[in-house]
C-alpha cells in the first residue's frame, strides 16, 4: 500500500475529507473537519499545518518549498540532501476558506477565520479575520460575525485598505 493510500485511509478514518484527485506531498498536519477539493497540490515537504474546519477549494496550491535559488544561481542538484531546494513551513489557521485556484507560497502564516479569494497569490502573512484577494493577495476586508455566528465581510475603503495597519502587505 502506498504512503498516499495509507494517508488517505488514516485521514478518512478520523473525519477529514479530500478528493482522490489531489496531490499530497510530505506529511502535512491537517485538522479535523478540513475539506480539500479536486486538483489541489498540498506540499508538506517543508512543514505544513492546516487547522480545523478549513475549506481548501479545487485547484489550490500550497507550497512549502521552491527552487528559485537553484534556478537563478545555477546550483548543482543535491540528490541526497536536496540542499538546492529552499523550504519554509506554512501554517493555515482554523476555519479558513481558500478560494479556487489560489496559491499560498512557502513561509506564509494565515490566521484563523480568514477568507482568501479565488485566484489569489498569498506571499505574506495574513492576520486573523483577514479577507484577502488579488495578485499578490492584499487584505481588503475583515471577517466579522453577528450574534448568530453568521459571517459577513466588512470591506475597507480603497484608500484606507492601502494605508491600514490591517493590510497584509
Amino acid at each position: 500500500m502506498s504512503k498516499l493510500t495509507k494517508l488517505r485511509k488514516t485521514m478518512n478514518r478520523v473525519g477529514r475529507e479530500f478528493n482522490d484527485f489531489c496531490i499530497i506531498v510530505g506529511e502535512p498536519k491537517i485538522g479535523e473537519g478540513t475539506w480539500i477539493g479536486y486538483f489541489t497540490l498540498i506540499d508538506g515537504s517543508g512543514g505544513l499545518t492546516i487547522g480545523r474546519n478549513c475549506s481548501i477549494s479545487s485547484g489550490v496550491q500550497i507550497y512549502t518549498h521552491d527552487s528559485v535559488r537553484w534556478s537563478l544561481e545555477g546550483l548543482k542538484k543535491d540528490r541526497i540532501n536536496y540542499s538546492h531546494i529552499d523550504r519554509a513551513p506554512v501554517t493555515i489557521g482554523n476555519n479558513v476558506y481558500v478560494g479556487a485556484n489560489a496559491v499560498v507560497v512557502k513561509g506564509v502564516t494565515v490566521g484563523d477565520c480568514c477568507v482568501i479569494g479565488a485566484g489569489a497569490v498569498v506571499t505574506k502573512d495574513l492576520p486573523p479575520y483577514s479577507a484577502a484577494f488579488g495578485v499578490p493577495a492584499k487584505t481588503i476586508g475583515r471577517v466579522e460575525f453577528d450574534e448568530n455566528r453568521k459571517y459577513h465581510i466588512k470591506w475597507m475603503p480603497r484608500a484606507s485598505a492601502e494605508a491600514s495597519s490591517f493590510n497584509s502587505s
